[in-house]
């Protein structure tokens, strides 16, 4: 079938086949002329309601790739363990590493 993505390697295609808050934050940023150069990038999980939740460990390689490449500096998530910041370079290590069935 040739819609079926379950075919490829996971780190390589996106499944999703949209576009992140993540990319859409920082295409948003550029639009408006602003520079994420040095920038911190926070991102957050919300239920149905509303309601932030825990996120997961560092996994996107399209987000992390694109961070990277446009002189993102940090990446924030929320974990259990409380707000965890990432040096770009090693979020982007953790994501190219992340097994998704460890």
């Amino acid at each position: 079938m040739l819609n079926n993505k379950n075919i490829y390697n996971k780190k390589i295609t996106d499944k999703t086949c949209c576009v992140h808050a993540e990319q859409r934050a920082i295409i948003n940023a550029l639009n408006n002329g602003e520079s994420v150069k040095g920038s911190t990038l926070y991102f957050v999980r919300v239920n149905e309601k509303g309601e932030m939740i825990f996120s997961e460990k560092p996994y996107c390689t399209i987000c992390s790739k694109m961070a990277l490449d446009v002189g993102i500096k940090k990446f924030a998530l929320w974990h259990e363990d409380g707000i965890c910041v990432y040096g770009i370079e090693e979020y982007n290590d953790l994501s190219f590493a992340y097994e998704e069935y460890k």
